[in-house]
């Protein structure tokens, strides 16, 4: 079954906010590590966290996109719905703006586009391993 115009698209919009996030999050990181004096009086255990915590951000930020568009690649509809879920639930915590919109069409859009469900939910082509393929 060919996939469907409507998941493609949300396909290739993750794919593009995931791009924009990633170069974002990378001159943030840039802009801290030069101005990285600035943080120096503050004890070790601050800078730490501190860097701790934009590491968090930039993992829970990316990751359930990414993750949203392998699952979709894999025709998963369980792991494609809850990763869109928690992509729009950081968008909310950590994003708040137009793309918190864009989120909740994408996921309604999932849930109730019947042929973007049928599509997630066939079942994958799976290969059948021969002990001769698995020798090096």
């Amino acid at each position: 079954m060919k996939m469907p115009t409507l998941l493609n698209v949300i396909r290739a919009l993750l794919g593009l906010q995931s791009i924009f996030i990633g170069i974002s999050m990378a001159f943030l990181v840039a802009d801290v590590f030069r101005s990285s004096a600035d943080y120096s009086a503050f004890p070790l255990f601050d800078q730490v966290a501190y860097f701790a915590n934009i590491a968090l951000r930039i993992i829970l930020i990316l990751a359930p996109p990414l993750l949203t568009i392998m699952y979709i690649s894999g025709q998963s509809y369980k792991l494609t719905i809850t990763f869109m879920s928690l992509t729009l639930f950081f968008t909310i915590l950590f994003i708040p703006s137009l793309l918190v919109l864009l989120h909740v069409f994408m996921l309604l859009t999932l849930l109730l586009h019947q042929p973007s469900k049928m599509y997630l939910k066939q079942e994958g082509s799976s290969r059948e391993y021969n002990q001769k393929d698995l020798r090096l």
